[in-house]
């Protein structure tokens, strides 16, 4: 038995281009113009990545967002290549935000999940579906992530970036710095225990469906 979650679509900028790799030396040294040009373009997937997570109308996502941009900055001298530019900001910006759903305070002010424009387009969703369609999307990705926020981190991320961002378990591997086989261990067990929530509570009862 497995859970058979569709996996979304990859958010557009980050995609397997590597024309960023160049500037992480000169960044790392200190070179303005070059950290300056990183960031814009590693922006609007950090914010794409907040929105996808926490949701478009959060108030607390433009804050995430923020915070990962500093992240990355922050962390740039532990990118070891192993991943494309982008998608070490993606997972700092998923982790970032993941964690943002854990804090009881942003639960608490949590707006359920609000299909953006800017991912699904004014009449449908990323395969042409009808606008309830991309809502019932929408409103399963919403059910998923509150189930996450019971599992441990690690495995949360791994199976959001999985799931969510359609990452390949070669990707995440390269996004963590952790071998292949610890994450499929991490997917395994994060499919395990998102089962047991799904099962055990009523309101997530919309995605028994996706058990397979």
């Amino acid at each position: 038995m497995g859970i058979a979650l569709t996996r979304a679509a990859p958010l557009e900028d980050a995609d397997s281009s590597d024309e960023l790799r160049p500037l992480v030396a000169p960044a790392r040294g200190g070179d303005r113009a070059a950290m300056r040009t990183l960031l814009l373009a590693v922006a609007p997937v950090v914010a794409r990545a907040a929105r996808r997570v926490l949701g478009r109308a959060n108030p607390e996502a433009e804050d995430v967002a923020q915070q990962a941009l500093a992240a990355f900055v922050e962390r740039l001298d532990s990118f070891r290549e192993e991943s494309t530019v982008k998608h070490f900001a993606e997972r700092i910006a998923v982790y970032r935000a993941l964690t943002a759903r854990r804090d009881a305070q942003v639960r608490g002010r949590h707006v359920s999940a609000e299909i953006s424009l800017d991912e699904i387009g004014h009449t449908g969703g990323p395969s042409g579906e009808a606008p309830h369609t991309a809502a019932l999307q929408g409103r399963r990705r919403e059910l998923v992530l509150e189930a996450l926020e019971t599992l441990p981190a690690a495995q949360a991320e791994a199976l959001a970036l999985h799931f969510l961002f359609d990452h390949t378990v070669v990707e995440i591997a390269g996004m963590t710095g952790t071998p292949p086989e610890t994450v499929r261990s991490r997917l395994r067990l994060a499919k395990q225990g998102l089962r047991a929530r799904i099962m055990g509570d009523p309101r997530l009862s919309p995605l028994r469906e996706e058990l397979s």
